[in-house]
């Protein structure tokens, strides 16, 4: 028998998103502020709610309003601190701002959750060479060299010796190319698949991080959400894949961990699927999801056992 498909929690903000393309920052803030306190089951809907709100601040950022990129990835922080992913994101914006202490911080806050977080390594590394501690910033850099591919050694090599002739922007070219991270047009991909799973576009979705994921190998949360995508079409094989490698690049993606959780009950392997929620909780006995579904599929096997 094919499994049925798992339900997942369909996001609540698309509403917001909008007023985040027409520009209207603020109130696309206050939108999910908005729904957050009145949906019940809160706890829930927070993942989702800081993915909007990283999603509105990629668009202010677009648009050149820093101000409002910041305050919505401040919000986002507030709802969901251990995603490393934010934190990079906010020191981004504080960079381009100019504001490196505080861009310092924020990135030694995403590296201190996700140590492997290659983008964040890269950018402390560059902080660091045009503050001047080069050295440092290369002996930082040879430790990513052993996870680049031979093809891209090449380029590595010759960002190293840009940086050591404190050639920055070269030597950040190379690197970002060597290591494939393009941060911009990632963020744009992101922002766009996610808005196609909010409008029920799920195969667009899967078939757009698809093409991606490859580019953004080192990136946890787009294989994350391939495999949120992947559930949605039903293709719960290539959804444990997915969500497998977004688990090997950090440990600790509970939220990975619990949509890893959805694609094996899709897949009709409960047993293993409640062991994945077993892990989420001994880490995060407060993880609102994972305490929901692990009471639902608690109270569907006690109904079974009554009809047996």
């Amino acid at each position: 028998m094919t499994p049925r498909p798992t339900d997942l929690p369909e996001s609540e903000f698309a509403p917001a998103l909008r007023h985040a393309r027409e520009g209207r920052f603020d109130e696309a803030m206050r939108a999910v502020a908005e729904r957050l306190r009145v949906v019940t089951e809160r706890e829930s809907r927070l993942p989702a709610a800081a993915n909007a709100l990283a999603a509105v601040a990629a668009l202010a950022d677009e648009a050149g309003d820093r101000g409002a990129a910041e305050r919505a990835l401040d919000q986002a922080i507030t709802l969901k601190p251990r995603y490393p992913d934010l934190h990079f994101r906010r020191a981004c914006v504080l960079l381009r701002d100019g504001r490196r202490p505080e861009a310092r911080r924020a990135l030694d806050r995403a590296i201190e959750i996700n140590p492997r977080y290659r983008a964040a390594l890269l950018e402390r590394a560059m902080l660091d060479a045009r503050e001047g501690l080069v050295g440092e910033a290369i002996e930082s850099l040879r430790e990513l060299s052993t996870a680049t591919p031979d093809d891209d050694r090449r380029s590595f090599q010759q960002g190293l010796r840009r940086l050591e002739r404190a050639d920055w922007e070269e030597a950040d070219a190379l690197l970002r190319r060597a290591l494939h991270l393009d941060d911009a047009s990632l963020e744009r991909e992101l922002v766009h698949a996610r808005e196609l799973l909010d409008c029920g576009r799920k195969v667009e979705a899967a078939l757009l991080l698809r093409a991606i994921a490859p580019r953004f190998a080192g990136y946890a949360d787009v294989h994350a959400l391939l495999g949120r995508a992947e559930i949605a079409c039903g293709a719960f094989d290539d959804a444990m894949l997915a969500l497998g490698r977004a688990l090997e690049l950090n440990p600790d993606f509970h939220d990975a961990r619990v949509l890893l959780a959805h694609a094996l009950e899709g897949a009709g392997q409960r047993t293993q699927a409640q062991e994945q929620l077993a892990l989420v909780l001994e880490c995060d006995p407060a993880h609102a999801e994972a305490l929901a579904r692990s009471a639902d599929w608690s109270r569907a096997g006690m109904a079974r056992g009554r009809r047996g």
